[in-house]
């Protein structure tokens, strides 16, 4: 699995003073030419095309006061469905915000609707170390072409957020970074009552499961990104979907599909894994019933702890009629102020080493074990299919197969693989998307 190393978070983490400046007046930096200059001071209306976030259109007005001729209309995007209607419509916006963890970034770079930037960021020097590594390389996945600039980056869903009131009242000490795989069920075990879980995971999306099956050694497909074969069957995949399995049939100590019902916010559920930004939001649906603290799911017998880097984006579209003045824009919001005004909303840093190392962000209590993760261990590339359907892969294929798993009814594990095998290896045989799909 490759990893992104303490190399890519702690390299370069300022801006260059031009490129700052430049950025913070608005200058022409792309088009050398007298021409272009007179045309970036005419007035431009540039459409920015986001999902539902507050901070968007705050930051895209704050880049009109210093920008006075360049207005920003909003266009909502609330999916990858009209995301595509729009563009068939030929009007996405100029610049637009995707994702690469349900895969709407690389869909849309290979059906060539995004610009490469790589070319802008060199006419000017744009220094590209302003940015995690894992985010550009993530975003680099595509023909190695750079379609956008990182704007948001987590470790998937490797937290393990436990409530620290039931631990104290039961005695049991509460999992620690070094806690093992089997000493993790064993607390979980020791904290299952009647009226409480001892441990409830994410089960439905591909990207759920990842850190797992990578802790354990494995993949869900060979390669672990850029896919083509099914690996999910092998020894390391298996072992991890049968730890899981485990904790819900074996121990009980897990609540079931569709018949348990089990909240960590209501204080029934001793240690609950999710993403970090889910459970920073914990804090807020708790106000104040419990105390709560965090630590990361264990690493395997291998000395890894599994993740992959969600990494969002904003992007060019390719047909834009203003390239210069949405290359303003775009990198504007992905600056480090969006950034911050990005964790202020949603409680996730960016993607750039000056946004997790802020110290709003450092004080944040619970944080400082995911910024020591992708400090120190380093954050796995995505787990995305060679054909780069992503969405279908994480949100409807690999659920589908796996998910009598985790029900009152289920099939066993060497069962649900078995069945799986053969749609999911159809699956990756298909071809990358095109656009005369």
């Amino acid at each position: 699995m490759a990893r992104i190393t303490r190399r890519g978070f702690g390299g370069s983490t300022s801006v260059g003073v031009g490129a700052l400046a430049l950025a913070a007046c608005g200058q022409q930096t792309t088009g050398g030419s007298s021409e272009s200059a007179s045309k970036a001071k005419q007035p431009v209306t540039l459409k920015l095309n986001h999902r539902t976030e507050l901070y968007v259109p705050k930051r895209a007005e704050q880049f009109t006061q210093q920008n006075p001729h360049i207005k920003v209309d909003i266009l909502t995007d609330t999916g990858y469905e009209k995301l595509v209607a729009q563009i068939a419509a030929g009007d996405p916006g100029d610049v637009i915000w995707m994702s690469t963890g349900i895969g709407t970034y690389f869909e849309m770079a290979v059906l060539g609707n995004l610009m490469n930037v790589e070319p802008l960021a060199a006419a000017e020097k744009f220094d590209l170390k302003q940015y995690l590594q894992v985010g550009v390389d993530t975003a680099k996945i595509v023909d190695n072409k750079l379609f956008g600039l990182p704007s948001l980056m987590h470790p998937s869903h490797i937290g393990l957020f436990y409530n620290v009131n039931l631990f104290e009242t039961a005695g049991v000490k509460p999992p620690t970074l070094t806690t093992t795989y089997d000493e993790l069920a064993e607390i979980a075990r020791k904290m299952q009552t009647a009226s409480v879980w001892g441990i409830q995971t994410e089960s439905t999306a591909a990207a759920h499961f990842t850190p797992w099956v990578r802790s354990f050694g494995g993949e869900l497909m060979d390669p672990g990104f850029l896919g083509k074969k099914v690996a999910f069957d092998r020894a390391p995949a298996k072992q991890a979907l049968q730890y899981l399995y485990d904790l819900r049939h074996k121990h009980r100590a897990h609540p079931l599909n569709g018949v348990d019902k089990a909240n960590f916010i209501d204080g029934n559920v001793a240690m609950q894994t999710t993403l970090m930004s889910n459970g920073f939001n914990y804090e807020k649906q708790i106000a104040g019933k419990f105390k709560m603290d965090a630590v990361l799911i264990p690493k395997g017998t291998g000395g890894k702890r599994g993740s992959q880097g969600h990494v969002d984006m904003w992007g060019m579209f390719a047909r834009t009629r203003y390239k210069d003045e949405a290359w303003q824009l775009h990198k504007w919001m992905t600056n480090k102020e969006t950034g911050q005004a990005l964790f202020g909303e949603i409680g996730l840093p960016g993607c750039r080493p000056d946004n997790w190392s802020d110290p709003a962000v450092v004080a944040k209590p619970m944080f400082k074990v995911f910024k020591d993760f992708v400090e120190k261990e380093g954050v796995g590339l995505v787990a995305l299919p060679y054909n780069l359907r992503m969405l279908e892969f994480t949100n409807t294929l690999f659920p589908k197969a796996f998910e009598s798993l985790w029900t009152a009814a289920p099939q066993s594990v060497d069962q649900s693989i078995a069945a799986a095998v053969g749609p999911i290896q159809t699956f990756l045989d298909q071809p990358r998307p095109s656009a005369a799909r």
